[in-house]
């Protein structure tokens, strides 16, 4: 919407026929029954979980509170007030927010910490032992606890650049895959198909069709919560049962007048290589491994050009990344 708003892409209308808006009774009443109802409540009461949450300033701080009340959890809350001057944080102030909260759980022993950001749709997770898990980890761990907690799951959908390792998980227990273009938008239209239960974002952002169409932090959290229970894993043994790919992410400063050319010389250089082409162009090149995969696609915000590669082996990672990087240089500089 702020895309379309922005860039003032919208048909327009006369003043007469502009409408009113209407503001629904008892939202918040409703949002917190339906939440209540779509997840295994005596699952997370009887698994005594201890847990740190922090809020961010944010919105779910008027909201959560009350839901977590009703699942017999020990919780610690941080920044657990609105506060519109800090609604935003940078990288160093968003880095220390997490070490802070590795502290507290490792010091209280608890068993998971959660950082809401302050619009409630993304999660960041620290594990039983301190440790941060990064997004794109995540989204791998949340998958096979999908799994492992409904056997009934036959199909998920995930962004084209989500790692291999869901590729994995999927093979390993028969698990259909639904790619799709990198942005919120397309995760939506695929939580539309009746069939996929389960969306995974690459940002920390999780769709779960039974409740939203939308990621919604707070249920994200507490499905997470319902995994753990279900399963008796914590999110830090899960971690170290899982397959782990090498994942190397590299940006390339790009102009955006020449981010077109650069993509029909990626096309063309790549045709005799095995190849997805959603939002970019996506690589399997013959390595050895099948696991192996460069991701290469243009900014849609900056002039930059991400390079993306993953493998088995670390050192495999490392030179695709370097090969394709030294390409796209070159390209730019027959400009």
């Amino acid at each position: 919407m702020e895309r379309l708003f922005f860039g003032e892409d919208f048909p327009r209308t006369s003043y007469d026929t502009v409408g009113s808006v209407a503001f629904p009774e008892r939202t918040t009443e409703s949002y917190i029954d339906r939440f209540l109802a779509t997840i295994n409540i005596d699952a997370i009461r009887n698994a005594n979980l201890k847990i740190v949450v922090d809020y961010s300033n944010g919105i779910a701080s008027t909201i959560f509170p009350n839901i977590l009340g009703n699942l017999n959890l020990q919780v610690v809350s941080l920044n657990a007030y609105l506060d519109r001057r800090r609604l935003t944080r940078n990288k160093e102030q968003f880095d220390d927010s997490l070490r802070e909260l590795s502290y507290v759980v490792t010091s209280l022993k608890y068993d998971i910490g959660f950082t809401l950001d302050a619009g409630a749709e993304k999660i960041f997770c620290i594990d039983e032992n301190g440790n941060r898990i990064d997004s794109d980890r995540l989204l791998t761990l949340v998958t096979r606890l999908s799994i492992l907690a409904d056997p009934d799951l036959k199909t998920i959908a995930i962004p084209i650049s989500a790692s291999g390792e869901v590729d994995l998980l999927a093979e390993e227990h028969g698990i259909a895959v639904v790619r799709t273009r990198e942005d919120h938008l397309a995760l939506m239209q695929a939580a539309k198909d009746q069939n996929i239960r389960f969306v995974g974002g690459t940002k920390g952002g999780f769709i779960f069709t039974e409740f939203l169409f939308a990621s919604d932090g707070m249920y994200s959290v507490a499905k997470l919560l319902e995994f753990i229970a279900v399963t008796g894993k914590r999110i830090g043994d899960v971690d170290r049962e899982t397959p782990r790919l090498h994942f190397v992410k590299k940006n390339v400063p790009c102009s955006w007048h020449i981010k077109g050319r650069i993509m029909r010389r990626l096309m063309k250089d790549s045709e005799a290589i095995p190849r997805q082409l959603i939002e970019g162009v996506k690589l399997f090149p013959n390595t050895g491994s099948r696991h192996t995969s460069v991701f290469l696609n243009p900014d849609r915000s900056r002039p930059l050009f991400h390079i993306n590669t993953e493998s088995e082996s670390l050192s495999t990672a490392e030179k695709l990344s370097q090969e394709y990087e030294s390409k796209i240089v070159h390209w730019i500089a027959e400009d």
